[in-house]
């Protein structure tokens, strides 16, 4: 088996692009958007090892220059597994003390982009294993529409999993149930029992009678590390007559594996007395 590398990034390679990988985002009727690529970094960091990574910043507006302010901060996932930035005395998996970067100020002309080196580097002696976290922050604020100040701020999130970092997510529990406009929908519990925090894609299966196959993709699923999450995922069809749902799941961010992925175990979603309750019509929508 080939040696593992050290480093692996799970995001489209943009840099290459420059600003043409902005372009399509640009909305000329909110001035002052600012945009940096790449907006989420996963990636394996062993102690002691220094890392470069570059990051673009943009200027989403076509009509007048940016100045924009750039600095580190802190952030965690919430119950959601969305990312919410905090305080350094909330968190002990802190990474900005290891990151630096260049001017704290870059000036763009009106649809610039520009490159932001970004060194960081673990130390030697980690107090833990697991995800350790920075961002990039990136920010300016301008006059709005009504002469009104108003700030806009974006972020590139950095997750660094070091030392013994393992991601063991698996389903925990699902059941049938409707969303909120009335609509058949999945719900799934997930579990993290690692120190590392899983990324998730796959599909839903839903196989009725006479072989007929629906699927639903899932894409970009977080599990934070040691926690839960429960998620609702509508159905765009109708329910077959008799269906038989599936769930099948790969973690593609699991440091303890060479290639960093792992297949979670096939997951039955439950039938049961719900369907009746929430008077969901199995085999059609009227």
């Amino acid at each position: 088996m080939p040696a593992k590398k050290p480093i692996r990034f799970a995001f489209a390679a943009l840099l290459a692009a420059g600003g043409a990988a902005f372009a399509a985002q640009a909305d000329t009727s909110r001035p002052g958007q600012i945009g940096l690529q790449p907006a989420s970094v996963d990636m394996e960091i062993a102690p002691g090892q220094a890392v470069r990574k570059v990051v673009t910043i943009a200027n989403l507006d076509r009509t007048r220059p940016v100045s924009v302010s750039l600095s580190l901060g802190d952030w965690a996932f919430d119950a959601a597994g969305a990312p919410a930035f905090i305080s350094v005395e909330e968190t002990d998996s802190s990474a900005t003390g290891w990151a630096r970067f260049g001017a704290s100020t870059v000036s763009l002309a009106p649809g610039q982009s520009k490159q932001v080196v970004v060194q960081f580097a673990a130390p030697e002696k980690l107090t833990r294993s697991g995800d350790y976290r920075f961002a990039l922050l990136a920010s300016t604020v301008l006059k709005d529409a009504s002469g009104s100040w108003k700030k806009h701020q974006t972020a590139s999130l950095f997750s660094l999993a070091a030392g013994k970092a393992k991601s063991r997510p698996f389903i925990s529990g699902s059941r049938l149930t409707v969303a909120a406009d009335g609509k058949p929908a999945i719900g799934l519990d997930l579990t993290n029992r690692g120190n590392s925090h899983a990324r998730l894609e796959g599909v839903i299966e839903i196989l009725g009678e006479g072989d007929a196959l629906q699927t639903v993709a899932i894409r970009n699923l977080i599990v934070p590390e040691r926690g839960t999450r429960s998620v609702l995922v509508p159905l765009v069809d109708a329910l077959p007559v008799n269906p038989e749902i599936s769930v099948r799941l790969t973690n593609v961010f699991a440091p303890q594996r060479d290639d960093e992925t792992e297949a979670l175990q096939l997951h039955r979603v439950k039938l049961d007395s719900e369907v009746a309750e929430l008077s969901i019509p199995v085999g059609g929508l009227n």
